[in-house]
């Protein structure tokens, strides 16, 4: 058995059937002479549970006893109204896990299925306390406990961290709620949807997997959650007109059991009468009321939302214009991407008053709110008198773009004309306009200044060395062949190594053009070396080009998405232009992957998978998000609608809510920038919100670094929950702390070493760190541990005897 502990997928796949043949190890219930029954638990179940079922066959293997199958909704629900076990399957099929047998003792064995982490998460349900112990994770390591159990063996169980445990005790909370909602009396009812009004609404993914039992493969696994809650909770919630489309697109659910229930709950919107859904509908207009007299109005009126635009205005007129910190410029963007979804449009007048002034940052806001009717004002400032630095100027030019100015175009052209870098000076002072306007001028396709752009790809001045990646992605959407001969000079000069931009100017020139394409090709073809992003960007060009055998692999395709996805970059500027490029390329490859020519791209390799998925569309870093989703929609796929949790907003949502509102929003799977959220409730203080900020940042801990350059700043989000649980000082939060300081990711270590709270366990990971070869990593510790008294203060060099000298001599 300790080969089947050290190898628990092998086991269950080659030993645990040989392993049951055994005499006495299983024991099946007596049957009139009929066969097991087959596994019908109403769900598609994984690959791995599917076959432990199979094998177990009904039977009972130690303290395990298998359940194959379920009643029908219908028929659990009543019986669940009479609690105990049914009402424990309930609520475990609403938490998004199936249950799959009992033990001994009563409680009810389920198998998660939901996102991660609680994902293959096997549990056991107390029936009374409707809690979760938590077994192991996955039918192989289940397969291996009822092994050794029967053989007389004390496994041991394995460990489970605060990420699992969380996230399986907040799908349990919530589908206590909707039991209640469903089974309760109206006075449990209506406490339900008071818990349930301050939780957001997540809307599951739809994709169709084979029925269980029939041949897949290992790539089709199930991937996404049981879908059963939302559907409850959505009928219980939602708008009768959006909640009956919801509803129909679940009706073609691969799950019996959510299939059964959406037939159910949209009978019961379309014949109120039926007796069989009389009740249902009873329910759902006491749980209506219930939600809107507890659920106060969330959407501001017109002052209050002007009110909040204010503070944003506020806020950004604080931050400096020209930050080179990493998280200065995060907040910035945040700041205004709140604006442009917080903002009230009535502020435009003041800040165009602003902007006629020469304020660079009200230029920029004006752009985040999007008003069309500020471009004839914009226009005539690009002919005002010219600052020595250019800032205002730019900034003018990016809202430009950002409104689709296409009339303000010959004034670009003129102002183009107008800064030639001629010189350092001029590289310093107007580099960054000329960039802007060569961006511009490609954003908005302007064919006329596609000879001045490539003039300036042709220039040799070092002047113009940092805009000619700009000019050659400008010409690429231009599709300019003239420019061909230029890039191939520019990919190919030993001074600077290989875009992405003039990679793909290249790609999109030679599939505009068909003259063009062999020469493009073959030139794609000749480029060696490359980082990730242009690795990944290269072979989604030469996929346009070659067609047939001679087109890239659909495996090697993959293989360079995923590196420029996952590797990180030396800063985590590069990171996110790699990662932005990676999913540029995949974008490109939904355009071309369903056409005859391109028969060797598979769309099913180039799927990331849904936990990729997740993990994209809720990073953070806006540029990164915003390609997500455009690649994800070029291939059809359903994107996770996320929500924003930005600093402006969390007043609303505490008045709303209150607390429980905040602990719901840091745990929130779908949330963006909660590490707002994590610093109110450092605020706060409260006790009750030192598990869920550990658990979430127990996550951040788990996620790849985001550059290898070991002086770049941390992300501001890891800083910021990392420094709201140091600022609580529980024990429970500062276990995962402390293991962030083992974490192999060195930008984990030193948040954490340098945020380390008075707790005298810190001392001797601190200590450790001391011996750490890098720098950076001692002087955090160092400080630290000299805030926590385990080191004497450095000295003072204005007390060394040296001092002392140098001073008598000057008297």
């Amino acid at each position: 058995m300790l080969r089947a502990a050290a190898a628990p997928e092998r086991f269950l796949d080659r030993g645990f059937v040989r392993f049951l043949s055994r005499p006495g190890v299983i024991h099946h219930p007596k049957a009139k002479g009929e066969k097991a029954r087959a596994v019908d638990l109403g769900v598609t179940l994984p690959h791995d549970l599917a076959r432990f079922m199979s094998a177990v066959d009904g039977g009972t293997i130690a303290d395990f006893i298998a359940k194959p199958s379920l009643p029908r909704f219908p028929s659990l629900l009543t019986a669940a109204r009479r609690g105990d076990a049914a009402l424990a399957r309930l609520t475990a099929l609403l938490a998004g896990a199936v249950p799959i047998g009992e033990s001994r003792i009563g409680e009810i064995i389920v198998y998660f299925l939901a996102d991660e982490p609680a994902r293959g998460v096997i549990a056991a349900i107390d029936v009374r306390r409707m809690t979760a112990r938590l077994l192991c994770r996955g039918a192989a390591e289940l397969a291996v406990i009822c092994s050794l159990l029967a053989a007389g063996e004390d496994p041991e169980p394995p460990p489970f961290g605060l990420a699992e445990e969380e996230n399986v005790r907040a799908l349990l909370e919530r589908a206590r709620s909707l039991a209640s909602v469903l089974t309760g009396t109206d006075a449990q009812l209506r406490t339900a949807m008071r818990a349930l009004a301050v939780k957001p609404l997540d809307e599951p993914l739809m994709v169709a997997y084979p029925v269980t039992g029939s041949r897949r493969k290992k790539s089709e696994d199930r991937t996404i959650p049981l879908a059963l809650g939302y559907v409850v909770e959505a009928f219980f919630r939602e708008d009768r007109d959006d909640l009956a489309k919801r509803l129909a697109a679940h009706v073609s659910s691969t799950d019996t059991v959510v299939r059964e229930v959406a037939e159910l709950l949209l009978a019961a919107l379309d014949d109120e009468r039926r007796p069989r859904t009389g009740e249902l509908t009873r329910r759902r207009e006491l749980a209506i009321r219930a939600l809107r007299s507890t659920k106060r109005q969330v959407e501001a009126t017109r002052d209050g939302t002007l009110d909040t635009t204010r503070r944003i205005v506020t806020r950004f007129d604080e931050l400096p214009p020209n930050a080179e910190s990493f998280a200065a410029l995060h907040e910035r963007e945040e700041t205004l991407l709140a604006l442009a979804e917080l903002g009230d449009r009535r502020i435009a007048p003041t800040l165009l008053a602003r902007a006629l002034t020469g304020d660079a940052g009200a230029v920029d806001m004006l752009a985040a709110l999007n008003d069309r009717s500020i471009v004839p004002h914009l226009v005539g400032l690009l002919g005002g008198e010219p600052s020595r630095v250019r800032l205002y100027e730019a900034a003018v030019v990016r809202t430009l773009v950002a409104v689709n100015a296409k009339e303000a175009l010959p004034a670009l052209r003129t102002l183009l004309d107008a800064n030639p870098l001629t010189g350092w000076r001029e590289g310093l002072e107007r580099g960054g306009l000329v960039r802007e306007l060569v961006l511009a001028l490609g954003e908005l396709e302007d064919e006329a200044s596609a000879p001045k752009l490539l003039a300036i790809l042709e220039s040799t001045s070092q002047e113009y060395r940092a805009v000619l990646p700009t000019a050659a992605h400008a010409l690429g959407r231009l599709r300019y062949v003239p420019a061909i001969e230029a890039l191939e000079q520019l990919l190919f000069s030993p001074k600077e190594p290989a875009s992405c931009e003039a990679v793909w100017a290249v790609g999109a020139i030679g599939q505009a053009h068909v003259e063009a394409r062999e020469r493009a090709a073959a030139l794609l073809e000749r480029l060696t070396g490359l980082e990730p992003g242009a690795e990944a960007t290269r072979l989604a060009a030469l996929a346009k080009l070659r067609f047939g055998k001679s087109a890239p692999k659909s495996t090697d395709l993959r293989r360079a998405i995923d590196r420029a996805l996952w590797e990180p970059a030396f800063r985590q500027e590069e990171t996110s232009r790699r990662r932005a490029w990676g999913l540029r390329a995949l974008e490109e490859l939904a355009g071309i992957a369903k056409t005859e020519r391109s028969a060797r791209i598979e769309a099913g390799v180039l799927f990331l998978g849904h936990g990729a998925m997740r993990h994209l569309v809720t990073r953070d870093d806006h540029r990164v998000r915003r390609a997500a989703v455009s690649a994800f929609a070029a291939w059809g796929l359903p994107i996770p609608k996320v929500r924003s949790y930005y600093a402006f907003a969390l007043p609303d949502l505490e008045r709303t809510g209150g607390l429980d509102a905040l602990l719901e929003a840091v745990r929130d799977p779908l949330g963006i920038f909660r590490h707002n959220v994590a610093t109110r409730l450092a605020e706060i203080g409260d006790e009750r919100s030192v598990r869920p900020l550990a658990e979430a940042t127990a996550r951040l801990f788990a996620e790849p670094p985001t550059s290898t350059y070991e002086y770049d700043d941390a992300p501001p989000h890891l800083v910021a929950f990392v420094r709201a649980l140091a600022k609580l000082n529980r024990p429970e939060g500062n276990d995962v702390l402390i293991g962030g300081l083992r974490s192999d990711n060195h930008q984990v270590r030193a948040v954490v070493a340098e945020n380390a709270p008075e707790d005298p366990r810190f001392v001797p990971e601190l200590m450790a760190m001391l011996g750490d070869p890098r720098s950076f990593l001692r002087s955090r510790a160092e400080k630290s541990l000299t805030s926590l008294g385990a080191l004497p203060p450095p000295i003072d060099p204005g007390t060394t005897e040296i001092a002392a000298v140098a001073r008598r001599i000057e008297t």
